[in-house]
């Protein structure tokens, strides 16, 4: 990926153990789709129906104003293809060789795994079609996506060295018909093998001069607190039409507000990226720009990404 200059706005911190970081993040291929209204949940051969979800009326509602309109426990034998689709390769047949990031893996199916309710994500060190290191790579592109509510998941990741897991969302179509960074992503959670007391979330747009801009923020595990990335946590980010918030087990640690995000690059009135519908990506990297290209230690053979769950939640209105 060429580098572009980087803008950096004022957000809102919103907890005390939160850095400040600027780096590059993936420029990810963006499968177009019909847009579609409000929030929703959408696979290609049905409409969300709550009667027939799994979720029961108990379930559904998260207790904080807002309600569950779907979910992935993962506790099927195989990945659910009706909400899931499997990414491959190096990037290169999508257009971005590398994923954009310059990323050492090639993802395969077979990296892509179910066991005792979690999906799990596997990197491996083997050779495939001239790539030292293997993994896997998910999207609901196309099958389920969301414009605002809360988009979480629980999941326990790798401690080692040149691991680049992460939770993120790109949209359904390219808004105002241009593509990555214009059209927006939002990574609900990042993280860096080799440090394995933080994670981060970030924001991505066109800056007034159209270029990339890229707001980010830490969440930092305290080390008394004996809890690290390796251990389960709730990612998650509360989305609407005025801001966006990340939480981490339910402290927030970032907000941007709409009022950063619309800049002079976006030429419709209602000038806002964030204001249209968004899948959800999983994937586990190996190497690339988010860490400075830091590789596994040479004992390295494996490292799991563990998912127990995503789940949509919309406001009640």
């Amino acid at each position: 990926m060429n580098k572009k200059l980087i803008t950096l706005l004022p957000m809102i911190f919103l907890a005390t153990s939160c850095d400040l970081n600027i780096s590059f993040h993936p420029q990810s291929s963006q499968t177009s789709s019909s847009a579609k209204n409000s929030t929703v949940f959408l696979n290609s051969d049905s409409s969300f129906d709550e009667d027939s979800s799994s979720l029961s009326k108990e379930d559904s509602s998260s207790g904080d104003g807002y309600s569950l309109i779907w979910s992935d426990e993962f506790d099927t034998t195989s990945l659910d293809e009706t909400n899931w689709n499997y990414q491959y390769g190096d990037g290169s047949g999508y257009g971005i060789t590398g994923w954009g990031n310059q990323e050492q893996e090639y993802y395969k199916k077979e990296n892509i795994s179910l066991q005792d309710g979690n999906l799990i994500i596997t990197a491996k060190k083997e050779s495939n079609n001239g790539y030292s290191y293997t993994s896997g790579r998910i999207t609901t592109s196309g099958k389920v996506f969301t414009k605002y509510g809360k988009i979480e998941a629980r999941i326990a990741l790798p401690a080692v060295q040149g691991m680049w897991p992460a939770f993120w969302m790109l949209p359904e179509s390219k808004y105002e018909s241009q593509g990555w960074p214009h059209s927006g992503e939002i990574d609900i959670m990042e993280a860096k093998g080799r440090l394995p007391n933080v994670t981060s979330g970030a924001l991505h747009y066109a800056n007034d001069n159209n270029s990339h801009t890229y707001l980010t923020a830490n969440n930092v595990f305290k080390l008394n607190n004996y809890t690290n990335i390796e251990d389960y946590h709730v990612y998650g980010i509360s989305w609407s039409e005025e801001k966006i918030t990340w939480y981490c087990d339910d402290v927030e640690f970032m907000t941007v507000n709409k009022s950063q995000w619309h800049t002079a690059a976006y030429v419709q009135k209602d000038a806002s990226p964030f204001n249209q519908n968004f899948h959800i990506l999983l994937n586990l990297a190996v190497g690339g720009h988010f860490d400075s290209f830091v590789l596994p230690p040479d004992t390295f053979s494996s490292a799991e990404m563990r998912v127990d769950y995503v789940r949509i939640y919309q406001e009640n209105k």
